[in-house]
């Protein structure tokens, strides 16, 4: 019997010192939370933010992500934007609406081939060869209206021209396309160096339409051979042009 009583003395002094270790432990974890065990063990990633509240448990760098897309708002450029979280070119455009992420943004528009095709006899003028002149229409902010305006150099007595004129355009970053026409004049009449007389020649094999009025998603790259023989829109070229995505600097 003093044995069994021995042992249940035992067995209660040491609970009461289980219990005081226990209630000191959690004393010790409200007043000093930052070095507490019990803290370190709801902090996986040791960052400072318990694991009930840390997005990513598991990364020392991350712990929330405001937009919820999937990147840690340290790491997201555009934290409350869900879709986009990068900007290459720290032009403030996320690389989801930019389509030039290394810099800024622009078309390159290059007429690559033209070969006057002759008149007809129906034609109220008879020379055999034009003096060709290229103008390239731009919409540059998509408004409906053409507010930039290339023009070649004249090239005089010239039926065949490759790789002659090219326009490098400026366009906002997060333009999602680009709208163009390309006018090729044969020129009649020059005064003071000034352009004063000229006809329209046609590489649209559509009747009444003597330029293409186009639109191109961006980025692109595209090229279009046009032919104005077969209508009855005189005289005719055949035109050959490029359409390219490019930084400029």
């Amino acid at each position: 019997m003093a044995k069994i009583a021995l042992d249940g003395s035992r067995l209660l002094v040491t609970s009461g010192v289980l219990l005081t270790s226990l209630i000191l432990l959690l004393s010790f974890s409200i007043l000093s939370p930052a070095i507490s065990p019990l803290t370190s063990v709801a902090d996986l990633d040791a960052d400072g933010v318990p694991d009930s509240l840390d997005t990513f448990p598991a990364d020392p760098t991350e712990w929330k992500d405001s937009d919820g897309d999937g990147v840690g708002d340290t790491n997201d450029a555009f934290p409350d934007d869900p879709n986009e979280t990068r900007d290459s070119d720290g032009d403030g455009i996320g690389d989801f609406l930019d389509f030039m992420d290394e810099g800024n943004g622009g078309v390159k528009i290059s007429l690559i081939k033209f070969e006057f095709e002759g008149y007809t006899t129906s034609c109220h003028r008879t020379k055999y060869s034009p003096d060709p002149w290229f103008e390239i229409r731009v919409d540059t902010d998509n408004d409906g209206d053409f507010d930039a305006v290339f023009q070649s150099e004249v090239f005089y007595g010239q039926d065949y021209l490759e790789y002659f004129f090219e326009a490098d355009i400026d366009l906002r970053d997060d333009a999602e396309c680009v709208r163009f026409s390309i006018i090729v004049y044969d020129v009649w009449d020059v005064d003071n160096n000034e352009i004063v007389d000229f006809e329209i020649l046609d590489y649209v094999p559509l009747d009444g339409l003597m330029a293409e009025d186009q639109i191109v998603g961006l980025p692109c790259c595209c090229t279009w051979t046009y032919c104005g023989e077969g209508d009855t829109d005189d005289p005719d070229c055949r035109l050959e042009y490029m359409v390219s995505s490019m930084a400029i600097p």
